[in-house]
């Protein structure tokens, strides 16, 4: 039995996550469209369907933005007007959410002109599960032009019932720019998300093209057309966040402030340590650890001190499972270790075994489990069937000192390790000779006996490249199976987890990955549109998140995007369940990455 949680950061700081996207466009850059090849036609970007376009001859309606003339061609030019276009409504945002009419002026022109959005008109609604209602918005077929004031006050007249707004987001998804930079057309998204006086949720989503300005103080909205709204609601709150009131509203500090200067420390371990039929949670912060007791009464008490878990922190894949066979569970800690010339530094992993009443004991050294290396993903299995939990640790990389030597087939990753129990109280390290060990970017781990041979097999996310599917050959050897099997999902492989997806009684695999607009638009500028096996992986590395369904023969497909279930934009660690009882497993995905006053942070 074992049991983990697990939900980080990625990317040493803001600047690498900038970096790897200018990384990211010079791989598009190089391998889509060489600097020999002649300039990609720039076409408007990408509209819904119901979008009227921007470049047509003449248009009946007075929404619409006039056509570009000569418009710029280069690539990062167009890239660093969108960002700066992109920015300035990103700060539009921020004043929505703080219903501050005058600040949110101050990004559209005096001659504005757009949709009104208390002109949009129902188009029927869905009744979801869970009692979630649907209803979808479009625009009149007669639209009028509605100035500043207006758009304006029709906007904070739709959320001003809303008792709390958590998350307004005007994103820009495709941009291009008059030669002279004075103005550009723009598509976006508006995603709005809060609560009603009820703690009940309430979301809008709306597609939208229009025109930005250039004034002196930057990018102005000019023009906004509605094309499309949708907003959820339902009638009660479906989960109520209680971390404070329980005890367990731990915060560590942000990313890039003093002493958090990595994304390494992460994740939880949740199970029943004390053995009184109730969960617990192990869990680490950057400078301390906490063992939350649960008292059974809706509370949970630190418990740390009198547990002996007041152990070293900056751990980043706690585990707990039961090693010895005694009954209860055992902890593993991962950390950010490495040797240079032979010369430990960071901190090693560790290993704590529950002693019951007297509490937990650090036997790292005499399980064999100590050492320098970087852990990022932990799960623990019976892979060679002889009735003891084997240990499985991923390897991943220092980002802060080594960069990978490829952004979709890295292999200077550290290796993978396989601790085999002996059933004496020590592991043995055997990776490599059970063909486990790689050298990819290894996240997160799961194991599983998809196949049904009464055997564990094996799914390995990988940053940066393909995933590995390790099949068990039944004497506790493995055989890399991905790529025969269809379920490599090259990408930037964040979490995994196995399940029955589609009620056909097969185990399934959803695959957490980073998603980018920004990837997915510089592409659509340079794509070329051959089918070739490096722009499918190119697009597939911006895409998201899989499932990989598996067939009667054992191999797996990759449900379409437009089925549901994938959309998690940064995601992390996903764990799926039947949330709502009703025989069906369900998704759940922690995503996003730096949460901030400004969405610039994001």
């Amino acid at each position: 039995m074992h049991n983990a949680l697990m939900s980080s950061s990625r990317g040493a700081s803001l600047g690498f996550a900038r970096a790897g996207l200018f990384a990211f466009a010079s791989v598009v850059a190089t391998t889509g469209c060489s600097r020999q090849d002649p300039p990609p036609k720039q076409a408007r970007p990408e509209t819904p369907a119901s979008a009227p376009s921007a470049g047509a001859e003449a248009s009946p309606s007075p929404l619409e933005p006039q056509p570009l003339g000569t418009k710029i061609v280069e690539l990062e030019t167009v890239e660093d007007l969108s960002e700066d276009a992109a920015n300035r409504l990103i700060e539009f945002s921020d004043a929505v959410r703080r219903r501050d009419v005058d600040a949110a002026a101050a990004y559209l022109v005096d001659d504005f002109r757009g949709t009104a959005w208390s002109a949009l008109t129902p188009a029927g609604e869905e009744r979801l599960p869970w009692k979630v209602a649907k209803q979808t918005l479009l625009p009149p077929a007669a639209p009028v032009a509605a100035d500043r004031t207006q758009f304006l006050a029709s906007l904070f007249a739709l959320i001003e019932p809303l008792e709390k707004i958590d998350f307004v987001f005007f994103k820009t998804r495709g941009a291009e720019f008059e030669a002279d930079r004075s103005r550009g057309l723009v598509v976006l998204t508006a995603n709005i998300i809060g609560t009603s006086a009820n703690g009940a949720p309430w979301s809008l989503y709306a597609n939208a093209h229009g025109e930005v300005r250039k004034a002196p103080d930057g990018w102005r909205w000019s023009v906004c057309v509605l094309d499309k709204a949708q907003i959820v609601t339902r009638a009660s709150p479906p989960l109520v966040d209680v971390a404070a009131s329980a005890g367990i509203d731990l915060v560590g500090p942000r990313l890039g402030s003093p002493g958090a200067g990595t994304f390494y420390w992460r994740g939880a371990a949740v199970a029943d340590v004390d053995q009184d039929g109730r969960f617990d949670i192990f869990t680490s912060t950057h400078d301390r650890t906490v063992f939350y007791r649960n008292r059974g009464d809706g509370d949970f008490e630190d418990a740390t001190a009198r547990f002996g878990l007041a152990v070293a922190p900056g751990i980043t894949s706690p585990l707990l499972f039961d090693y010895d066979g005694d009954g209860d569970l055992d902890l593993f800690c991962g950390r950010v270790g490495w040797e240079v010339d032979g010369v430990p530094n960071g901190a090693p992993t560790s290993f704590y075994r529950n002693d019951g009443a007297a509490g937990f004991t650090d036997v790292s050294d005499a399980s064999g489990i100590a050492s320098h290396r970087i852990a990022f993903g932990a799960t623990a299995a019976d892979v060679d069937g002889d009735g003891d939990l084997d240990l499985y640790v991923c390897g991943y990389n220092r980002l802060d000192a080594v960069y990978p030597d490829s952004w979709f087939g890295a292999t200077n990753g550290t290796a993978n390790a396989l601790y085999l129990n002996g059933g004496d109280g020590r592991f043995k390290e055997v990776a490599a000779a059970r063909g486990v060990a790689g050298r990819a970017w290894s996240y997160a781990a799961s194991f599983a006996d998809f196949d049904e041979d009464g055997d564990q097999d094996l799914y390995v996310a990988n940053d940066y490249g393909p995933n590995n599917l390790y099949r068990n050959r039944g004497d506790g050897t493995f055989e890399d199976a991905a790529v025969s099997l269809g379920a490599e999902d090259v990408g930037n492989g964040m979490g995994c987890a196995w399940g029955d997806l589609d009620g056909d009684g097969r185990l399934d695999l959803y695959v957490s990955n980073m998603a980018s607009s920004a990837g997915n638009r510089i592409l659509k500028r340079l794509a070329k549109k051959d089918g070739s096996a490096t722009e499918s992986t190119l697009f597939k590395l911006a895409a998201g998140n899989s499932i990989l369904l598996q067939g009667s023969d054992g191999s797996f497909r990759r449900l379409p995007a437009d089925a549901g279930g994938v959309g998690a934009s940064w995601a992390w660690g996903p764990a799926l369940l039947d949330y709502d009882l009703d025989g069906r497993t369900d998704v759940y995905v922690a995503n996003g990455f730096i949460s901030g006053a400004s969405l610039k942070d994001t």
